[in-house]
């Protein structure tokens, strides 16, 4: 039984670490531009709309989203949110 406790808490204790370690890599990987545009892209904008909020064309807009998508390993800026949410990189409120 105590080993078992034992167990699940270096089990947590690692995925905490795995997860942080994740997040500090895609953090690197990813710039400022690109952060801001997940957080708006999983609110809901679209891209004149991002381009819009950040003073930005909507060529470059697209441009990051394929960086992103890139950078983080995913198959397209759908999954790219879902990864940034679930790594707590960009704030929903």
């Amino acid at each position: 039984m105590v080993i078992k406790l034992l167990a699940e808490k270096i089990a947590i204790e690692y995925g905490k670490r795995i997860k942080e370690k994740e997040l500090n890599e895609i953090k690197i990987k990813l710039n400022d531009s690109q952060i801001k545009i997940l957080a708006l892209e999983a609110k809901g904008y679209r891209e004149l709309d991002i381009a819009e909020a950040l003073g930005i064309e909507v060529v470059t807009v697209k441009y990051h989203k394929r960086k992103i998508v890139e950078k983080l390993g995913v198959k397209n800026i759908k999954e790219a949110v879902a990864k940034a949410i679930k790594l707590n990189l960009i704030d929903m409120d």
